[in-house]
């Protein structure tokens, strides 16, 4: 595993990743009511980017191609400052609390992301996380992966409403998948959830996966 020097990982830490049109936000909407019928308030969930933090309307202006013109490895370095904010205003305050916190996208969704356009290589990215962020980083227990096609996840993004965001062709999509699977397997807890299912199908799946974490 590539990690950083005071690498911790926190076992009350999971994470979700995957491409656009993945079903990711479908599963951790599912998992949310799930977590409300069996009345567990030591869940929190959260996400990347946050869309309150200082960096967080420079990325929205980019990743909605209001801006544009922005080279790869400066939108991941936005990423990193929102996530260094995130980490200390929020994950690293509810781990200490005892709580389990669920986040969608991490620092893997700058790895893969960040290497689009092949100039910047996802170990350049990782190195900035140990400059940026630091001994501040928290690992996650398990990085769940949703995995599909990116045929079906552009489907399923034209089926939505709202404007695309700059990654969310195919071209794009097929190089991210890419990066997420060669990039993945070299950090501890990384799992693939095949999501190319029902939801319901799906989420059974991921229900068995976090067993042994809850």
């Amino acid at each position: 595993m590539a990690g950083l020097l005071n690498e911790k990982i926190n076992k009350n830490f999971i994470v979700f990743e995957g491409i656009d049109g993945s079903g990711k936000g479908t599963q951790i909407n599912l998992l949310k009511e799930y977590f409300l019928k069996n009345k567990r308030e030591d869940i929190v969930f959260t996400f990347e980017h946050t869309r309150d933090g200082q960096w967080s309307q420079k990325i929205e202006d980019i990743v909605s191609g209001k801006v544009k013109g922005v080279i790869s490895e400066k939108i991941q370095l936005l990423y990193i400052l929102d996530r260094k904010d995130h980490i200390h205003n929020f994950i690293s305050p509810n781990l200490k609390k005892e709580k389990k916190v669920f986040c969608d996208r991490y620092f893997l969704s700058t790895l893969a992301y960040g290497s689009l356009d092949g100039k910047t290589h996802w170990k350049t990215l990782w190195n900035y996380h140990k400059e940026i962020i630091g001994d501040e980083m928290v690992m996650p227990l398990k990085i769940f992966f949703f995995d599909i096609d990116p045929d079906l996840a552009i489907s399923r993004i034209e089926q939505r409403d709202g404007k695309k965001t700059i990654f969310e062709n195919k071209e794009s999509l097929k190089k991210i998948r890419e990066a997420y699977l060669s990039i993945g397997p070299h950090f501890d807890g990384f799992e693939i959830i095949d999501g190319s299912g029902t939801p319901k199908d799906v989420f059974d799946l991921l229900k068995s996966k976090l067993a042994d974490c809850l």
